[in-house]
């Protein structure tokens, strides 16, 4: 093993990052030990908690990374169809590229949305909850055309049931729990689900 514990400590970090993508790509977060991380960097477990307190601060910044990734590919999916497009148009569009890039990066996904405490009791930080208020905010745009200009907080509201609901048909869709449940196409209840809520929406509004 080469050692690389004298490469600088921000390079060294982003290797980290980058192995540890690889070790839960591959066997999700059963696969990210701290022994395997730092053998895969080519540092000693105590230089690897140097960079990194723990591995939850691993995942941390590995989860911020793919929440990036994840809210590209949704505008993409979104700007593809353009604004012009009626609500449920953008958001079918957005929740199929959701699945889709959930079913791409299965584990890394399953790790996502893994929701075991951390090992500290410290608040996520501000940083990272701001990169999932970017996710619900792309929902907004595509359900604000069905509110007033006043009614912000149900915007809100709405586009937290919608993405929350979203994500909970595509845990259990690439989880294969769906399967326990019903043999319907997931991708067909996607699309139900959107058109149901957005029709609900709409005649709260009288649309």
């Amino acid at each position: 093993m080469v050692a690389t514990t004298r490469r600088p400590r921000p390079e060294l970090a982003q290797a980290a990052l980058h192995e540890a993508r690889r070790l839960v790509a591959k066997d999700g977060l059963a696969g990210l030990t701290a022994r395997d991380l730092a053998q895969a960097v080519g540092c000693s477990v105590g230089t690897l908690y140097n960079l990194y307190p723990n591995l939850d601060t691993v995942r941390l910044h590995l989860n911020a990374e793919l929440l990036d990734r994840l809210l590209q590919v949704v505008r993409e999916a979104d700007a593809a169809v353009g604004q012009d497009a009626g609500p449920e148009a953008r958001l079918l569009a957005q929740a199929r590229a959701y699945l889709g890039f959930a079913r791409s990066n299965l584990n890394l996904y399953l790790a996502l949305i893994d929701n075991r405490p951390p090992a500290t009791d410290d608040p996520v930080p501000g940083w990272f909850l701001e990169k999932v208020a970017a996710l619900r905010r792309t929902v907004e745009g595509a359900l604000s055309p069905l509110f007033a200009p006043g009614e912000a907080d149900a915007l809100e509201r709405a586009a937290t049931m919608l993405w929350t609901s979203v994500n909970g048909l595509c845990e259990a869709a690439v989880s294969r729990n769906l399967a326990r449940v019903t043999r319907s196409d997931p991708d067909l209840l996607l699309e139900e689900l959107v058109r149901t809520l957005v029709a609900g929406l709409r005649i709260r509004g009288g649309g």
